[in-house]
């Protein structure tokens, strides 16, 4: 039985995977251009080039294609498929393979090495279904349908590739160097230093990193296994040699705080070029609301970059209209249909409304809409079988005006993230994202001072590697309370 399920697992996986070709990378792509940290003249030399892709052989054939659109709600029952394969394949023994007191770790085989602590911490662990009782305290006070909804099964796990409907979150930079560190050339370094450990002190070396001061059991902890404990490894060289870096930068300033991009060697540029990328999208979580594998473009909305939560007269012109029109009626006054249109729309949002910035592109565009009521006259479904839908500003302006709907049941973004020559599947591809499938309740939520953030709760819901890597970025924080 078990073996027909996981042959079942595999051919659901594959139906997401056909569609998606390898690539070879060139030249890492850089969407984002930082604003911060450094100054112009050193963002201008080294923004990032568009990346070159070539096309791996494979068979063309298409009468193995499988139409998303037939399989309803698979999403679901693919997370429900692989619950049960993690909870049939957990160990028998609650704590066989943990580090506890009374135990003496084994050091992990060559097998188990390879993966770098980059799989799941824990063979016995299943998803969790809470994360932040903080959280889903706010989210019933807030939507108590969409709340509950929440409690009744939330989920998060990794996606093979990436969904329409799904997201795709921005890695940490130490996870993007270490994936990387065969490739690149601050990866080639972490893995010398990496061997050189494990030349000196032998194949448990990774247990070194494990002290006093980084107890795994700590809040917020890590998981507590042997993957736990050589992730934590890793992780610490990796933070080193990006400290490292940077001061090493930052020495070659001048008194402006200004650098020279003729000092730095092609190694740092490289490098300044990582870090000024993966700062600018930091621990973004972004919904994909389009992608053609044809063209190679794709669309994504940023969920959790707040913007404002009440409307002035301003920012209801730029919602409803975009920039560009919100000038020409500040120029010319309001007239006709549109002043009716503005006028029930800051009337029914005014008090109470979540708007995001959902990208750096579109700026000049009307604000996207998402939303999860089927029946809003004018809404689309992004995908099928997601219930989460966009468009139909109108009937929603209709329905708060009524009373049938919240103001806080809608999500508005100005702005996105728009790619194209494949630009996404690249930045998969070089560890900078990773695809998601989740429960809509986690895309319709509204970012509204979360307890937890967002991209912490998502990735503890995937548990595995991907919860440690949450543990581990909120022990850098110290802005943070949050509950277990």
């Amino acid at each position: 039985m078990r073996v027909h399920r996981i042959i079942l697992l595999v051919s659901i996986l594959s139906c997401n995977l056909h569609n998606a070709s390898p690539f070879q990378l060139s030249r890492t792509n850089n969407k984002c251009e930082s604003s911060r940290t450094f100054c112009p003249k050193v963002r201008q030399q080294f923004s990032p080039s568009q990346p070159t892709l070539k096309m791996l052989g494979r068979d063309s054939g298409e009468d193995d294609y499988i139409d998303e659109d037939t399989l309803g709600d698979w999403r679901s029952f693919r997370k429900d498929l692989l619950e049960t394969e993690i909870s049939s394949s957990s160990s028998t023994g609650d704590n066989e393979g943990y580090i506890g007191d009374d135990q003496v770790a084994s050091v992990p085989s060559d097998k188990d090495s390879s993966s770098g602590g980059d799989s799941a911490s824990s063979s016995n662990e299943t998803l969790p279904k809470s994360v932040s009782r903080a959280n889903e305290k706010l989210l019933l006070n807030q939507s108590e349908k969409l709340g509950q909804e929440y409690l009744d099964g939330v989920w998060a796990h990794k996606a093979p590739a990436i969904e329409v409907g799904g997201l795709v979150v921005r890695l940490p930079l130490e996870v993007e160097i270490y994936r990387n560190k065969d490739n690149s050339d601050i990866g080639k370094e972490l893995n010398r230093r990496i061997d050189q450990d494990d030349d000196e002190q032998g194949n448990a070396s990774f247990l070194s990193g494990v002290s006093a001061n980084d107890d795994l059991k700590k809040k917020p902890s890590v998981s507590f296994s042997l993957a736990a404990a050589k992730t934590l490894f890793w992780y610490k060289k990796t933070q080193q040699l990006i400290e490292e870096q940077l001061q090493g930068i930052t020495a070659l300033s001048n008194a402006n705080g200004e650098i020279d991009p003729r000092q730095l060697k092609p190694q740092t540029a490289d490098f300044l070029t990582l870090y000024l990328d993966n700062q600018e999208c930091w621990q973004e979580v972004g919904l994909v609301v389009e992608k053609d594998k044809s063209p190679g473009t794709a669309s994504t909305l940023t969920l959790n970059r707040p913007m404002a939560f009440k409307l002035t007269e301003n920012l209801a012109k730029l919602v409803l209209f975009g920039a560009q029109n919100a000038m020409l009626m500040q120029e010319r006054g309001r007239v006709g249909s549109e002043t009716e249109k503005f006028v029930k729309f800051l009337t029914a949002f005014e008090a109470s409304c979540a708007v995001y910035v959902g990208g750096p592109d579109n700026l000049e565009e009307p604000a996207v809409m998402i939303h999860g009521f089927a029946d809003l006259d004018g809404a689309r479904e992004i995908s099928p079988g997601t219930g989460t839908y966009e468009g139909g500003i109108a009937a929603a302006v209709d329905g708060v005006l009524s009373g049938k709907y919240a103001p806080l049941d809608f999500r508005f973004f100005v702005g996105g993230h728009q790619y194209k020559s494949g630009e996404l599947d690249v930045a998969v591809f070089s560890n900078k994202y990773q695809p998601i499938a989740c429960a809509r309740a986690l895309v319709l939520k509204q970012c509204i001072q979360l307890p937890k953030p967002l991209w912490h709760e998502i990735l503890e819901l995937c548990g595995g590697d991907l919860k440690d890597y949450s543990s581990l970025e909120l022990m850098k924080r110290s802005d943070l309370q949050v509950d277990e």
